[in-house]
């Protein structure tokens, strides 16, 4: 008899089960279960079993956090281990905003919360609002003027609900209509009724140390439609609203990342205090030179990663990785994160726990994010470590490609063929690189190569590192800079450090570096032509080739231009260390044609195409230029 593949999930390989089933029974040996009316009861059958096997499947898959696919389900998995899912996050603004007053102005003027700040995407040119979500006074000064100082706002708009109690409904949730909602402005306020003007302010829920009946906070949730709904403690743990009070949740519904980036002016909508119009001035805070911080909600995969992690922390900030979770979970506009007690140092700093972050769309976070990352964690970790947040630590790869091709293999140009190398040079830097666990694998790059295009038979590559310093042309300059790869340690005499060219005196210097008798240190020189030969101006440094370092005094050049530090790495393979980070140069800086980006360059294999006779004119690569 045959038997039946419980495991079977194919319409077709269910229905030739069921078939095979009845063909091994001899009282069926003379049916045609081919024929019209056999057929359609065994469609039939396999459908009914293809139907239950799939519902089957579909349910179990979702019962477990790894293998859900419906958002609801995943956020009801998450919220077994007390996870919020993050919801979107407004973009903000640091603003200074200055008021002038007049002869009979008051001593003291009240910016009100909600006031509107105006600017335009520096892409569409669509306007976007910017409100304050505290009221902030400032005091009249010498000048007659009122000075707001770094008064933070939020893009979106501040909306207000209103909501009745009724304790007749067990577990009465107040669900927030929109999904684009920044739980983080969320104010929650609860009345006597509706003719009271008092209320009660009730916070966030974060932990239960310290929470008793009376405890005015309230508890938020994703809800299986993805809408964020929030409820109140039952009297035992959190204080329980009455019937018929009032609930009153206001918030900002938002853009979320869409309003990042705008370096525009800012314009107010609303007066401040009996001012408007020409009267009030806006400009970004010190430190502040667009707006930040804005965010999509969470995702599925990043609410499947992160939920275990938060369990396992219990909302506490022990180990590297309670770190990251943590600041995963509060703040979505992160690309990448790496995260290292100060022991790991080059130079141990004990007592610190060191934050790198590389934020979206941008090199690094500014002041204001960085002070909103601290603050979101300094109840959480423990009182004997100080977290601390330094910038990402860039390292540029220079590429010197060079690749053979056969074009009886392709309709592509030698042009349009390293343009498409050039393209997926472009694409490896976004997906294996620009962040800190991106490591450059010279074997995978040259794959990547390779299989641009079929006619593209060989590559080779070279590769370089370079930092670029901004010099400052008022004072001598120190810099102590470090690749994210040890230097090769070369014991020639020719130079392994080049730079771009600088004026000094109206002169034109360069740096080069000679070996030390004795150590596998270098020193660096200060250098010049004079009647086409090379003269040593000055010994400015030391490099230290085993850690990737350069150090460098006394370097005064007539500008601020940027100088280019380019060296040859120990290997081919690049591994980046604590807040390291690796990328690409592929585009040239405004306005520095002398500082070349990688280079593509291609060649007909002319042994392809001619066979042994094209071996006369084959040209290989030199390895180093």
């Amino acid at each position: 008899m045959a038997q039946f593949d419980v495991t079977e999930l194919d319409f077709q390989k269910i229905k030739d089960s069921i078939k095979d089933h009845f063909k091994s029974q001899s009282k069926y040996n003379d049916f045609d279960f081919d024929g019209s009316n056999l057929s359609v009861l065994l469609d039939i059958l396999a459908y009914n079993t293809h139907y239950n096997a799939m519902v089957a499947h579909f349910s179990i898959n979702e019962s477990f956090l790894d293998s859900a696919q419906i958002r609801g389900n995943v956020v009801s998995h998450a919220k077994t281990l007390g996870y919020v899912p993050r919801s979107v996050q407004a973009s903000s603004a640091k603003l200074n905003v200055t008021v002038a007053g007049t002869g009979v102005s008051p001593a003291t003027l009240t910016m009100e919360r909600g006031t509107r700040f105006q600017t335009a995407s520096p892409i569409s040119g669509s306007p976007y609002v910017f409100l304050t979500l505290e009221a902030a006074t400032a005091s009249k000064n010498s000048s007659n003027k009122y000075v707001f100082s770094g008064v933070t706002t939020k893009q979106g708009v501040l909306k207000r609900m209103l909501y009745l109690v009724d304790n007749s409904i067990e577990n009465q949730k107040f669900i927030i209509p929109e999904a684009n909602v920044d739980t983080s402005t969320i104010r929650v306020r609860v009345k006597t009724n509706q003719d009271s003007d008092d209320y009660q302010v009730y916070t966030r829920f974060s932990s239960l140390s310290g929470i008793t009946a009376e405890s005015l906070v309230y508890f938020i949730q994703e809800n299986a439609s993805g809408k964020f709904e929030i409820f109140f403690g039952d009297g035992i743990l959190g204080e329980k609203p009455i019937n018929d009070n009032i609930v009153e949740v206001e918030y900002i519904y938002t853009q979320g990342a869409e309003a990042n980036n705008c370096r525009g002016a800012f314009t107010a909508l609303d007066s401040i205090g009996s001012f408007s119009g020409g009267s009030i001035a806006v400009s970004y805070a010190t430190g502040a030179t667009s707006t930040f911080g804005g965010a999509d909600r969470e995702t599925i995969e990043s609410i499947r990663y992160n939920a275990p992690l938060t369990y396992l922390s219990q909302n506490r900030a022990v180990t590297a990785d309670d770190y990251r979770s943590l600041i995963i979970r509060e703040f979505g506009n992160i690309d990448s994160i790496s995260v290292w007690g100060g022991e790991k140092n080059t130079e141990p700093d004990y007592g610190k726990v060191y934050i790198a972050i590389k934020p979206t769309g941008a090199a690094a976070l500014n002041a204001a994010e960085k002070n909103n990352i601290i603050t979101a964690i300094e109840n959480k970790n423990i009182v004997s470590i100080t977290p601390t947040i330094v910038d990402p630590d860039f390292t540029y790869i220079k590429l010197d490609v060079f690749f053979k091709y056969n074009p009886n293999l392709t309709d592509n140009t030698k042009i349009a063929l390293e343009g498409m190398v050039r393209n997926r040079l472009q694409t490896y830097a976004q997906t294996y690189l620009q962040r800190f666990d991106g490591v450059f694998r010279y074997s995978k790059l040259l794959a990547e190569i390779d299989s641009v295009d079929k006619a593209i038979l060989n590559s080779v590559t070279r590769v370089y590192m370079f930092k670029d310093i901004t010099p400052s042309n008022v004072t001598a300059n120190s810099i102590d800079i470090t690749f994210a790869s040890p230097i090769y340690a070369s014991t020639s005499t020719s130079s392994i450090l080049t730079s771009s060219e600088f004026k000094i005196g109206g002169v034109v210097h360069y740096l080069r570096d000679a070996p030390i008798t004795g150590s596998v240190n270098r020193n660096i020189f200060l250098c010049r032509r004079s009647s086409g030969a090379e003269v040593r101006v000055a010994n400015l440094g030391t490099l230290y080739a085993a850690s990737g370092r350069i150090v460098i005094n006394k370097l005064l050049p007539d500008t601020t231009d940027i100088i280019r530090l380019t060296v040859l790495p120990n290997s081919f393979d690049l591994a980046p260390k604590r807040n390291q980070l690796l990328d690409i140069a592929l585009s040239i800086p405004s306005g520095r044609g002398d500082l070349e980006p990688s280079t593509v360059t291609g060649e007909i294999d002319t042994i392809a195409v001619s066979g042994s006779s094209g071996a006369v004119n084959y040209t290989t690569v030199p390895r180093h230029e």
